[in-house]
């Protein structure tokens, strides 16, 4: 048989309500916290105007496009690595079947092209 189920008291629903709500708002300022790698976060006292700090950040969003791409590329690299790639009996029946299906599709597709130019034929003649 089923079992019977203890109703919650009002106040175990208020207790769990309100941890809800601070896991809820507890998730929100994680994300609302922009992480930053140490080795990015250039102090204040390096720059003595404004202009500095425009061309350092210039300067350093070109490399970080650079670092970007070459973390692509190996990234690209280990992914290829993992691949496996099929043989050569595979790749033959593979194609095969490829070529008998695309022969197949053309046979039906003349068929029913024939077919309809005959209909338009009959109907307009």
């Amino acid at each position: 048989m089923a079992k019977l189920q203890k109703k919650k008291s009002l106040h175990d629903k208020i207790k769990k309500s309100s941890s809800a709500e601070e896991k809820s708002s507890e998730i929100n300022e994680k994300k609302s916290l922009s992480i930053v790698p140490s080795s990015r976060i250039i102090p204040n006292a390096a720059f003595k105007n404004t202009r500095d700090m425009t061309a350092q950040t210039v300067v350093e969003g070109e490399l970080n496009l650079f670092q970007r791409g070459v973390q692509f590329l190996r990234e690209v690299q280990a992914e290829l690595k993992k691949v496996t790639w099929p043989n050569q009996k595979q790749t033959a029946g593979a194609t095969v079947v490829v070529i008998i299906l695309v022969f197949i599709i053309a046979t039906f597709l003349g068929l029913v092209d024939v077919t309809l130019s005959k209909l338009v034929q009959i109907v307009l003649a």
